[in-house]
């Protein structure tokens, strides 16, 4: 993946400026294409220190202390430095000292963040500009570290569910490996010492770890080239699109998508919302932190109808892709004049909503795994066997 920044226009002539990772130039410009804007300059960025990725745990610890010392009366300037001292990280240390001469030069602290875009991102460096603009740096600095804690939870809650079923499937394959590639042949060379005919099941496993055995480097070696074909492929727009729609088909891992998703679009625009940015702006960066490429799609259109002067929760009913409760939530919010509570409160929903998921996902993948790993085992046993229960009519033969 690249870095690229580009300059284009809207539909009205407003001039857009900003940062894309991709995997080419050509992406960027279908990605671009495709949102309607019109291209005026792209530029790849040369891997520096802006292009170094940072752990979202170090951006949340860098935030909450950046707030605690702003709201202990420490001046900006000050309080990147003390963070620097305090940072082990020499590639984020460098970026934070760089931030800080960005300031001392006379730039916002929220255009001095903006130069490093694979690190604070869209929403970080949104909430920095309501702060500075409202005087009230350390309170949205909180509201940021509480997103992140929130986000950072939800992520490992989505992770640490395909730990188990990752590492079972992994070690499985590893017995299987071992039992294809040097159990069965010890068999068979017991079996050629009996002579006779061996059952069908049992040559057709034989047959495989033969197979195994003869082509096993082939087989890795294809599989490794076509392990990486795929991840290039699913890097692209297409390919992320493709592996949307069958993850959104498949049975318990759809929904639990779909809850994620909107457990984050909702939690974003809600703090965006309460922190004073403008909606347009809120819904762009929610959609893109969404982790949804077809919601982000939809946000388009979404924005256009908003800015027109419709209803919100009119609109997102249009793009049926949201649920009726965030619709219904998103209605009453605009209703009473609070959009940003009521978003909060559907976040907090689909949140307990994927923990429920993830454990009945851990509950439903287990015995599914178990049974299936005992009829491989159980297959292989019995086809290994069934010679031997043979064995005197074999010596006979």
């Amino acid at each position: 993946m690249a870095l690229f920044t580009y300059l284009g226009a809207d539909r009205k002539g407003k001039r857009i400026k900003g940062t894309m990772d991709a995997p080419s130039l050509e992406e960027v410009v279908n990605k671009l294409r495709y949102d309607d804007v019109l291209i005026l300059d792209i530029t790849e960025v040369k891997k520096d220190a802006a292009a170094t990725k940072i752990k979202s745990e170090d951006l949340l610890i860098f935030s909450r202390q950046l707030a605690s010392l702003i709201s202990a009366g420490i001046p900006i300037v000050k309080s990147l430095d003390i963070l620097a001292g305090q940072t082990e990280k020499k590639n984020f240390k460098d970026i934070i000292l760089a931030i800080q001469k960005n300031i001392k030069s006379g730039n916002s602290l929220a255009d001095a963040f903006s130069r490093y875009p694979r690190i604070f991102s869209p929403l970080f460096i949104n909430m920095i500009n309501a702060g500075e603009f409202s005087g009230n740096l350390d309170v949205m600095l909180d509201r940021l570290s509480a997103y992140l804690e929130s986000y950072n939870a939800l992520v490992r809650k989505v992770r640490s569910a395909m730990i188990y079923p990752i590492g079972i499937i992994v070690v499985s394959l590893l017995v299987l490996g071992t039992i294809f590639m040097f159990v069965i042949p010890g068999f068979k060379k017991i079996f050629d010492s009996l002579g006779g005919t061996l059952p069908i099941p049992t040559q057709v496993l034989i047959a495989i770890s033969d197979f195994s055995k003869k082509y096993f480097l082939y087989v890795l070696g294809g599989g490794t080239i076509l392990f990486f074909l795929i991840k290039k492929f699913m890097s692209t727009m297409r390919g992320v699109a493709i592996a949307e729609k069958i993850r959104s088909k498949t049975p318990v891992i759809g929904k639990l998508h779909q809850k994620t998703v909107m457990a984050r679009f909702t939690k974003t625009l809600a703090i965006l919302v309460r922190s004073g940015v403008p909606i347009l702006n809120s819904l762009q960066i929610a959609g893109s932190t969404s982790g949804s490429k077809m919601l982000e799609s939809k946000i388009i259109a979404i924005r256009d109808q908003v800015s027109r002067g419709n209803k919100l929760a009119d609109t997102m009913k249009e793009s049926q892709l949201f649920p009726s409760m965030v619709i219904s939530m998103v209605g009453v919010g605009e209703e009473g004049g609070d959009l940003s509570g009521m978003l909060e409160k559907v976040s907090n929903i689909y949140e307990e909503e994927v923990a429920v998921a993830i454990s009945g996902l851990i509950s439903l993948l287990e015995p599914a795994i178990i049974i299936f790993l005992g009829v491989i085992i159980g297959g292989i046993a019995i086809c290994l066997f069934l010679p031997i229960l043979k064995i005197p009519q074999l010596i006979s033969q």
